[in-house]
């Protein structure tokens, strides 16, 4: 059994090629969710929807509560309950796949709430300043994390690239932050000319996706 948390983060709730300006990146993840099932019928899926969903910001009240300054311990926890229930997620599944679409050169902002809201101290990471190294990530160290995207232009990873991609590098540090350490990385470009070139990039994103899935399942 394989234990698959599924993130998505475009506020395009319907998925591209079943209804009309629907996600590509929920097009990815729902690919890899079904291409996985095919194969492994016992799998176990989480589905976090900050797209659909967007957490709340952290705020001086989150802030008060992490550090162990709230007014009483129940407060506390009651204001730091989603970021329990994501962290908790996170380390019960084997495998992270996360859909994102670029947004001005950056994940969304729904994404990054979600991320501040799971690194945590003695949650996802620790600090030990007798360390050369203080910072260590807590989840397992093995689990892959699979970054499917969607991007309106092409080539943002080129050297010559005049405008950088800033998607998959933010995910990548502050997950890798708290311990995850294998990546996978797959995206679908072109959007924004249409035509033979983004349904090419779409074609070869899909069966990258589908080569993938066989290479990762048991």
């Amino acid at each position: 059994m394989t234990n698959i948390l599924r993130i998505d983060s475009s506020v395009r709730t319907g998925i591209a090629g079943k209804v009309s300006h629907g996600s590509q990146s929920r097009r990815l993840t729902e690919l890899f969710i079904q291409t996985w099932s095919e194969s492994d019928s016992s799998i176990q899926i989480k589905h976090r929807d900050v797209g659909k969903n967007p957490p709340q910001l952290i705020d001086e009240e989150w802030i008060i509560s992490e550090f162990g300054y709230a007014e009483s311990k129940e407060k506390a926890q009651q204001r730091l309950k989603l970021s329990d229930e994501f962290i908790a997620e996170l380390h019960w599944a084997d495998l992270i796949v996360v859909g994102v679409p670029m947004y001005n050169f950056g994940p969304p902002a729904h994404l990054k709430a979600y991320i501040d809201n799971i690194v945590r101290k003695d949650k996802t990471y620790a600090f030990d300043l007798n360390q050369n190294q203080p910072y260590s990530g807590l989840l397992d160290h093995q689990k892959p994390m699979i970054i499917l995207s969607s991007r309106g232009g092409h080539d943002f990873d080129a050297v010559d690239a005049p405008f950088k991609n800033h998607v998959e590098a933010s995910i990548k540090t502050a997950f890798n932050f708290i311990g995850i350490e294998n990546f996978y990385e797959i995206a679908i470009e072109y959007q924004e000319y249409g035509g033979e070139l983004f349904e090419k990039s779409i074609l070869d994103a899909e069966r990258q996706v589908r080569d993938l899935v066989a290479q990762l399942t048991p």
